[in-house]
């Protein structure tokens, strides 16, 4: 409530000349040197608004006691949203923050930032990236082509320094065993790629894939299969379909034939195709030691029998009553305070109007007006965001047991 409090003594004084715009740290990070949030494709010239929102994140914010739960922060999206559309749609879309902000976070993605965890929350015409959303903890390990070690002290030495997290102090090794060795070692190569997984440069490993290793190894099922996880992390959902059935094809009776049909399961999921994800968990039944994963997946995917789709339109037409759609989204906490500030400035504007005071009264009839057009656009997002989320619960469950 105080942050609606604050934004409306902001905006009283819009009307102002411009000043210069602050660049102080907000959310644990400089916006003079480039925060991720701000997208520079939708940047608009510069606005008063600008002004009054950095005079109060460099005045206000930080004597207020608390920093902001979400991720950007209300007055970064506020930001956001002045810069990048037009007055009248920033400002519906900052109502409808200022109320969702600090309640129902089960609605909301985890991103892990310099000053804790936040609430991830973009406006809906900016889909955060994906380097954003908060994951586990993933570990890579070195590929072997033999069981046993096979007596070369430097490709030994290259995978414990994999295997113990040093993936660019390995690739550094393999690069110049690849300068000073004639031949092209494929069990080299593979983890080259697994190297450069691991430090999230997909591009270049791709690049290697296509320039540097021979056709005759193109079609190792080991090298597929992180060719196919990369193109998973890239989102590139059906050209990493494309590797791991190349994988399977390339590998008959290999002994990690089922880590490959667990990809597949994973990528069906995520281009929500339900029954081809549960199709191929099934087949992991056939594969000695994978019964427990197959039954723990399949029983994940069940829950998308169960889905409880909210309808947007339904939402919005709800919202006629302000929080009520709020409410049938499941921001229940939401509906609340969308219910409280609305009632409050129409009484406000009514006993105003009432009193003869037209100058406050149009004020407060404005404010209320666009938390109004707020509540009913932040209802049907809302319900969006349910439907959303009960589809990426499953999939981060599948993601979690098969630890890609």
């Amino acid at each position: 409530m105080s942050k609606i409090f604050l934004l409306v003594v902001c905006l009283l004084t819009i009307s102002l000349a411009k000043g210069q715009v602050f660049t102080e740290r907000v959310d644990g990070e400089s916006i003079s040197s480039g925060q991720s949030y701000f997208n520079d494709t939708l940047k608009k010239e510069a606005t008063a608004t600008k002004d009054y929102i950095g005079f109060y994140q460099k005045y206000i914010s930080g004597i207020r006691g608390r920093s902001c739960p979400m991720y950007p922060s209300c007055s970064n999206y506020g930001l956001k949203t002045f810069t990048e559309t037009n007055f009248a749609s920033a400002f519906i879309l900052t109502s409808d923050r200022l109320l969702r902000c600090g309640h129902d976070h089960d609605n909301y993605a985890l991103t892990l930032r310099s000053n804790g965890f936040r609430f991830l929350d973009y406006p809906h015409y900016d889909p955060p990236p994906q380097a954003l959303y908060y994951t586990r903890n993933t570990y890579s390990f070195a590929y072997s082509d033999t069981l046993k070690d096979n007596n070369d002290s430097i490709t030994d030495f290259i995978k414990r320094l994999i295997n113990t997290g040093y993936y660019r102090e390995a690739l550094l090794e393999i690069m110049r065993v690849e300068f000073q060795s004639s031949s092209f070692s494929i069990e080299l190569f593979i983890n080259k790629i697994i190297c450069l997984k691991a430090l999230e440069e997909y591009e270049k490993a791709i690049f290697d894939y296509e320039t540097k290793c021979p056709p005759e190894h193109q079609r190792n099922a080991e090298l597929l299969y992180q060719l196919s996880v990369i193109q998973y992390k890239l989102q590139n959902y059906q050209q990493s379909l494309y590797y791991d059935s190349l994988a399977i094809t390339s590998c008959n009776d290999c002994f990690f034939k089922p880590k490959l049909i667990s990809l597949q399961g994973l990528i069906h999921a995520r281009e929500y195709e339900w029954q081809n994800s549960r199709n191929a968990f099934k087949s992991l039944q056939d594969y000695e030691g994978y019964e427990g994963l197959s039954r723990a997946n399949i029983a994940i995917l069940e829950k998308e029998k169960q889905f409880k789709v909210k309808n947007p339109t339904l939402a919005g037409v709800m919202s006629i009553i302000p929080g009520a759609g709020y409410a049938y989204a499941g921001h229940r906490q939401t509906a609340v305070t969308a219910l409280l500030v609305n009632g409050l400035l129409a009484y406000a504007t009514y006993t105003s109007v009432k009193n003869e005071n037209y100058g406050i009264g149009i004020l407060t009839g404005i404010f209320n007006l666009t938390f109004y057009i707020g509540n009913i656009q932040g209802a049907v997002k809302s319900a969006q965001r349910f439907n959303a989320n009960q589809k990426q619960d499953i999939i981060n469950k599948l993601e979690y047991n098969i630890n890609l």
